[in-house]
């Protein structure tokens, strides 16, 4: 039988395909993001699944936070660690001639944005609460900024899609549909 890879490879951040490293009361499927995967699937790309790098810094028990929360020296530089790790295996997959086409992040995640990040409303007034007291504004999430470069150091420059969560869907319904849209013409 004929070996039939594709030779092409997607990076996925970790919740997209495991929704129960998600926060309390942000998973909208029971498992995974069924069309992001089933659209994968069609593709015939192979799924490289990162670890949550929230998850890896804090456990499964924390709160949601927006980036304001994760702009921490002590933080960018484990999730600098975590991305150069993840760089180092990547690397044999370059080296074998693969090609890394896409980084699908969690958008609207502190650390796994990639067109767009919560923050602290300025305007806040007593205890913050998320997500009442965030606004949703272009950038990039923390560990994505430190994975983006990783990925430079080995000469992989991929194209980079956020799927919008539970947070950013409410306010923009349309943004889950253009995501997928903008996915199908990469692959």
């Amino acid at each position: 039988m004929a070996d039939t890879r594709s030779g092409r490879l997607v990076i996925v951040s970790h919740c997209i395909v495991n929704v129960h490293s998600l926060e309390e009361d942000l998973a909208i499927y029971p498992g995974l993001e069924k069309e992001v995967v089933e659209l994968l699937v069609a593709k015939g790309v192979g799924l490289y699944q990162i670890p949550c790098p929230e998850v890896e810094l804090s456990g499964i028990f924390r709160k949601a936070l927006p980036k304001d929360s994760y702009e921490h020296p002590k933080i960018r530089i484990f999730y600098r660690n975590l991305a150069e790790n993840i760089s180092k295996t990547l690397k044999w997959y370059v080296k074998k001639g693969y090609e890394i086409v896409a980084v699908i992040g969690a958008e609207a995640s502190p650390s796994c944005g990639i067109d767009c990040i919560g923050r602290w409303k300025k305007d806040a007034k007593g205890k913050r609460v998320f997500p009442r007291d965030v606004e949703f504004v272009s950038g990039r999430g923390v560990f994505m900024e430190e994975f983006e470069v990783a990925l430079g150091k080995i000469g992989v420059h991929p194209k980079w899609v956020g799927i919008p969560g539970k947070s950013l869907r409410s306010i923009r319904p349309e943004s889950f549909k253009e995501a997928l849209d903008r996915l199908e013409r990469i692959l």
